[in-house]
């Protein structure tokens, strides 16, 4: 077959990419991304939900307990830090299937952990495959879709994972007394497992990547046609102009004059509202269990935080599309600071219930938007480490807030009190983003 004529001027990849009508192509990646995103939420949340039944156990106390959770948090900033980089060198899908590979075969191991120590180291390695992936699937659809659809596909596929975090929620209080703690921990490890054929098979690598780094107009067309795009008559393309001043993705970059506000403001924001969310995601289920209900019902019930985030995150990707996402992340998290005092103290009542689902709605609901936000602030280059490090504070949030819980049950607090304080780091939250807000409005940014 005869290569295309070259023409005289190059093609911007990024015009090239946002000129690709809807397709069928587009909406597979799209759907691939999701499952790869609602995997990790599941993967990542299940240990909350199982965690009295793996308390009974291993004879562990509350405290201990917080050793599984906060080593998957830990995990998480570890990936989180090294993913980003090597996905701005190596490519963004290298880098996700090696982290979707890694959780998923974590996730199998620990149920077969002899010891709470084995299922701590376990959990680690689970969190650091959630961390290199994240950010590799959000940069790599990110470089996959038109600018004009960006940020709303993005939040929607962040509902993916609300989604899995709600559905090892649901699943624990369905199938725990049948199955195990055991057995949900394998179904979490086989369907990662499963989905990597489909990655390899489907997802292309980022053109904008494959243009900056100097691959040949092939390997660029190649990827272009797994996209649905028809194949243009030249074989010469260049970088989005946004990205011509910056020569390699680094942390160095994330604070130049032009991006330095950003990074504080959104790592901040990210610090806080993900330990926000952990706390109260991790410790719900106990906390219900503590008044007496089963495993099964406290996971039930507590499962209705993240299908409140999850309707949240989809409330928040249609407002993308009407008003500016953060307005709606503002609104939000200052009507959402007084949650965390309705849920404080669980009963049976339907009213309880319907509390923890606006408190999902209100706290988590956001995060989806916040990722995406994330992804937008930065161009091509430092996209990914950009994301990678904004999501990287929001474990090291997410750590944080694992290791203050453990520590204030070790001294005598207690959960109600623990969950009630989140109000606060909520609040504060609300009265960041108006800040944010103006920087993401400066020329330039």
């Amino acid at each position: 077959m005869k290569n295309p004529p070259l023409r005289a001027d190059p093609l911007d990849i990024s015009e090239v990419i946002d000129n690709i009508p809807p397709n069928r192509q587009r909406r597979r990646i799209i759907a691939i991304c999701f499952a790869v995103v609602a995997l990790e939420g599941f993967d990542a949340a299940i240990i909350g939900f199982i965690a009295p039944q793996v308390a009974t156990h291993f004879g562990a106390k509350p405290a201990e307990i917080s050793a599984a959770i906060a080593a998957g948090m830990f995990g998480l900033l570890l990936g989180y830090i090294t993913a980003g980089s090597v996905a701005d060198t190596r490519g963004r899908k290298p880098v996700l299937v090696a982290g979707t590979l890694a959780f998923a075969l974590a996730t199998l191991a620990s149920a077969f952990s002899a010891s709470l120590f084995q299922l701590v180291a376990w959990r680690c390695l689970t969190g650091v495959g959630v961390g290199v992936a994240m950010p590799a699937v959000a940069a790599l659809l990110a470089e996959l879709l038109p600018a004009r659809r960006r940020a709303s596909a993005l939040s929607g596929v962040f509902c993916g994972f609300l989604f899995g975090s709600a559905a090892a929620g649901f699943l624990t209080g369905h199938l725990i007394d049948g199955i195990g703690w055991q057995g949900l921990l394998l179904l979490g490890g086989i369907g990662p497992l499963l989905l990597v054929p489909a990655i390899l098979a489907l997802l292309p690598e980022s053109p904008a990547f494959l243009v900056q780094t100097g691959a040949g107009s092939g390997r660029v067309c190649a990827a272009l046609a797994k996209l649905g795009a028809p194949q243009p008559g030249a074989a010469v393309f260049k970088a989005p102009a946004q990205a011509a001043e910056i020569t390699k993705g680094s942390v160095a970059q994330l604070f130049s004059t032009q991006y330095r506000s950003t990074t504080v403001l959104l790592w901040l924001l990210m610090f806080l509202i993900l330990g926000s969310f952990y706390v109260i995601a991790s410790w719900l289920p106990t906390l219900i269990k503590s008044t007496g209900e089963s495993v099964a019902m406290a996971s039930r019930t507590a499962s209705l935080f993240q299908f409140g985030g999850l309707a949240g995150a989809v409330v928040g990707a249609f407002a993308i599309r009407r008003v500016a996402p953060l307005r709606f992340v503002g609104i939000a998290l200052l009507i959402g600071a007084a949650s965390p005092l309705l849920i404080a103290a669980p009963d049976a009542t339907a009213g309880y219930a319907a509390a923890v689902f606006c408190s999902g709605f209100l706290i988590s609901g956001p995060i989806v938007v916040l990722n995406a936000v994330a992804v937008a602030a930065y161009p091509t280059q430092i996209r990914s480490v950009g994301a990678g490090w904004a999501s990287a504070l929001g474990r090291v949030g997410s750590l944080a807030g694992a290791g203050c819980v453990g520590l204030l049950i070790k001294s005598g607090v207690g959960l109600p009190e623990i969950i009630a304080a989140v109000s606060a780091t909520v609040l504060v939250c609300a009265v960041i983003v108006p800040f944010l807000i103006r920087k993401l409005r400066e020329p330039g940014v």
